[in-house]
C-alpha cells in the first residue's frame, strides 16, 4: 500500500484513486504528523508515503506547476535526507511520464510564507521549495519505519506574492483582488492536474509499489 498525504481537501481531489493507494487529508503543520500517525497506526504499515500538494517556489528559475522532488528536508536547521534511490525511482517515473520536475531541497516551515522577500531569505540555505508538512510527516515516516517522498508542485513563484493562505480572509482578498483570483484558479487546476499526473507516475512505478528504495 502507498499512503498520499494531502494537507487540504482542495490539494487531495486531484489526487486519483488507484489500486494500492490510500489518500489522506492530515491538515497543515504539526497537525499532519498527528494526523497521519493516527492513520498509520488503525491501517497496515505501508511500503511507501509520498507527501504531496501545493508549495512555494524558492529559485528565481522554477515555473508554476514545476513538480518538486524533495531530496533532502529542511527545518529549523535539521536535515532529513530522502532517500537516494527513493528519489531515483521517483525520477524515473516523472521522466518516464515527461513531467517537468526539479530535484532539490524543500524546508519546511511553521507559517504560510507570503512574501517574494521571505521566499528571497529562505532560498539562501540552498532550498528550491518551502512547505509547513513534509518535515512533520517524515518524522512520522522515520518513527513507522516506511519510505517517506515529499513530492510537491509549485504554486506560487518566488518573485509574487502569495494572497491567499488558507484562512477565513481569503474571501475578502478575492473580492478585493478578483484578478489575482482569478490567475490563482488558474494556476490552481494547472498545479492540481500536475499533481494528478505525478502520482499516478509514482504509483504505477514498480520499485516503489514493492517499497525495493534502498538495499
Amino acid at each position: 500500500m502507498i499512503i498520499v498525504t494531502a494537507a487540504s481537501h482542495a490539494e487531495c481531489i486531484w489526487i486519483p484513486r488507484l489500486p494500492g493507494v490510500r489518500r489522506v487529508v492530515t491538515g497543515m503543520g504539526e497537525n499532519a504528523g498527528r494526523s497521519l500517525a493516527r492513520f498509520i497506526g488503525a491501517h497496515d504499515k505501508p511500503s511507501v508515503i509520498v507527501s504531496t500538494g501545493f508549495c512555494g517556489g524558492l529559485a528565481g528559475d522554477i515555473a508554476a506547476g514545476t513538480i518538486i522532488i524533495g531530496q533532502e528536508i529542511d527545518f529549523e536547521g535539521v536535515q532529513i535526507a530522502v532517500d537516494p534511490s527513493l528519489v531515483s525511482n521517483a525520477q524515473n517515473a516523472l521522466g518516464a511520464a515527461q513531467l517537468l520536475f526539479r530535484v532539490g531541497r524543500i524546508v519546511t516551515t511553521k507559517s504560510v510564507i507570503r512574501s517574494p522577500r521571505e521566499k528571497e531569505r529562505l532560498s539562501r540555505s540552498g532550498a528550491i521549495a518551502v512547505d509547513m508538512e513534509s518535515a512533520v510527516l517524515a518524522r512520522v515516516a522515520r518513527d513507522a519505519g516506511t519510505w517517506f517522498l515529499p513530492l510537491r508542485v509549485v504554486l506560487d513563484v518566488r518573485d509574487r506574492r502569495l494572497q491567499f493562505t488558507g484562512d477565513h480572509l481569503d474571501a475578502l482578498r478575492a473580492i478585493a483582488h478578483p484578478i489575482s483570483t482569478l490567475r490563482l484558479l488558474l494556476t490552481l487546476i494547472i498545479a492540481g492536474r500536475t499533481i494528478g499526473r505525478a502520482i499516478t507516475a509514482i504509483a504505477t512505478e514498480p520499485a516503489l509499489r514493492r517499497g525495493e528504495c534502498a538495499a
